[in-house]
């Protein structure tokens, strides 16, 4: 069970969307009610969001449902590709930290062998 789930009609309500249209995007596996208390199915507000990002592509571009589902499945990579990418930024940072640091302790050694000599 999600931390809040908001109830189809409201949820439709909210996105302003019929519930046909939220039916087919179910359908199409864009969004997942998911089990509320009470045993009702709910949405979360992401879900709500993505509901009404479907209306705006339909009502706003005039796609239909298999073109929102194409825009939607590219977006969804887009954003999981900028979030790998991120990750590998922090890695690659965090490495090059790690390479400074070694760099820094062979000149150190460097200069205390160079002093010996």
């Amino acid at each position: 069970m999600t931390s809040h789930t908001t109830p189809r009609l409201t949820a439709a309500e909210a996105a302003r969307i019929s519930l046909e249209l939220m039916r087919r995007a179910e359908d199409a596996y864009l969004v997942q009610a998911k089990p509320a208390f009470g045993g009702i199915q709910g949405y979360s507000l992401a879900d709500i969001d993505e509901l009404a990002r479907i209306r705006r592509l339909r009502e706003d571009l005039g796609l239909d449902m298999r073109a929102v589902e194409v825009v939607l499945r590219m977006r969804w990579r887009t954003l999981d590709l900028m979030a790998q990418l991120d990750k590998m930024e922090r890695q690659m940072r965090r490495r090059e930290q790690q390479l400074q640091q070694e760099l820094q302790q062979l000149r150190r050694r460097l200069a205390e062998e160079a002093d010996y000599q």
